[in-house]
């Protein structure tokens, strides 16, 4: 049974499906099971109104039972229980993305150089720049809790030539992003970060010629492709990455909860919250980027890749990705119902399809026009779809960087 009640109806137990929040600077969850009274505290403090509830058909209590079973639970468990995944994450940005995008720029475009000798010393069995790559993860960490969106936006900047290093990086955004939003705690976000980063370190070893074929894989190239997982894991080992966080990540992000993934044929009982979502990422980013093969996919279709192959992906992380990125990931370019392009500059989780943007071009006159930022919960314009920039001969890199910089 589902049932709309207030903040104030909310007990200890009860399973909570959605929520409004008014505060859209906080990033609330909006499914889970509510452990504790500290859980109902911070709802009613960031805001939220209404919520709906599920219950199972033996769960459901005349009102009075209802509120003295919820009043009993709550005084049992106010101080001792603690959700694990609490609906609410007290982040907040302390900066506006106008405020953070140079700054991310910097970092991003700084960071081109360091990945590259970081791809190239695990190519040659050199020894990792240890510092380099913490430097960057603990960079790349900053930004994303001065500002979610900032940096993300690159993450939607890509360049076929340079696939493999901007995947290392954006792997690192998108992770942090992602953990940030389900809660993960901020002291650990770092080690996160740091091993998304590294995931594909062993792919630094397989032949070019592997990497880059544009055709579909031999056997046997599949076999040498599968092989990185293990050089990753030997890398990190003997530049001592050996953090469990990390390890995690190197070597589980190709399994899968069936069974059918690589190198050891896991299944979902032996894989970590971390496996599950590095493995959620990677496609993600691998499928959308621009190869020189071949065009990325859009998000909207990989998301939806993602959602119909639940055998393979958790599904409840699915969403929960889904909930992060939003149904137009920020730094995409999209099509607007007055008949102009703009690019969605940050989320709005409370309705996805109504997110802050800059319109930047008129199509019905096939020209620039001066950007304006636009909040389309205050204006009777609609998002239409998400477009390609070659469709229109944008420039989507220096766009993103003159409309939003």
């Amino acid at each position: 049974m589902i049932d709309t009640i207030t903040i104030d109806e909310l007990k200890i137990g009860m399973y909570v499906v959605d929520l409004t929040c008014s505060n859209s600077d906080f990033s609330v969850k909006t499914q889970g099971k509510v452990k504790s009274q500290k859980t109902i505290d911070q709802l009613k403090k960031q805001g939220v109104t209404k919520l709906v509830v599920e219950y199972t058909p033996a769960e459901v209590p005349d009102a009075k039972q209802k509120e003295d079973e919820g009043s009993a639970e709550a005084s049992e468990n106010a101080d001792t229980s603690e959700d694990q995944e609490p609906l609410v994450n007290q982040h907040k940005n302390t900066k506006s993305v106008d405020d953070e995008f140079s700054r991310s720029c910097n970092i991003y475009d700084s960071a081109g150089g360091d990945v590259k000798n970081i791809l190239s010393s695990g190519s040659s069995s050199q020894r990792l720049s240890i510092t380099a790559i913490k430097e960057l993860a603990n960079g790349i960490t900053e930004s994303v809790l001065r500002n979610e969106y900032a940096m993300a936006i690159l993450t939607r900047i890509r360049h076929p030539s340079t696939y493999q290093w901007e995947h290392v990086l954006n792997s690192g955004v998108l992770m942090c992003g992602f953990s940030l939003y389900l809660g993960f705690p901020k002291e650990t976000l770092k080690q996160i970060t740091l091993g998304a980063m590294l995931h594909d370190i062993g792919v630094a070893k397989v032949p070019r010629g592997i990497v880059d074929k544009p055709g579909k894989f031999t056997k046997n190239d599949m076999d040498v492709m599968k092989k990185h997982v293990a050089w990753g894991q030997k890398i990190c080992k003997e530049d001592e990455m050996t953090d469990k966080v990390i390890l995690d990540m190197v070597l589980n992000h190709h399994e899968r909860l069936d069974g059918s993934g690589y190198p050891r044929g896991l299944g979902e009982d032996k894989l970590s919250k971390l496996a599950r979502m590095i493995a959620i990422v990677d496609v993600y980013d691998a499928m959308t980027a621009d190869r020189t093969y071949k065009k990325g996919d859009q998000p909207i279709n990989v998301l939806r890749y993602l959602m119909a192959n639940n055998k393979k992906f958790d599904r409840g992380l699915v969403q929960q990705f889904i909930k992060y990125l939003g149904v137009h990931p920020v730094g995409s370019l999209v099509k607007l119902s007055d008949e102009k392009l703009a690019i969605v500059v940050q989320g709005n989780r409370n309705e996805p399809v109504k997110p802050k943007i800059k319109i930047f071009y008129n199509l019905k006159h096939q020209r620039y026009i001066t950007s304006k930022e636009c909040d389309l919960t205050k204006f009777d314009i609609k998002i239409l779809a998400s477009v390609r920039p070659e469709d229109y001969d944008i420039n989507m890199p220096k766009i993103i960087r003159q409309v939003i910089g």
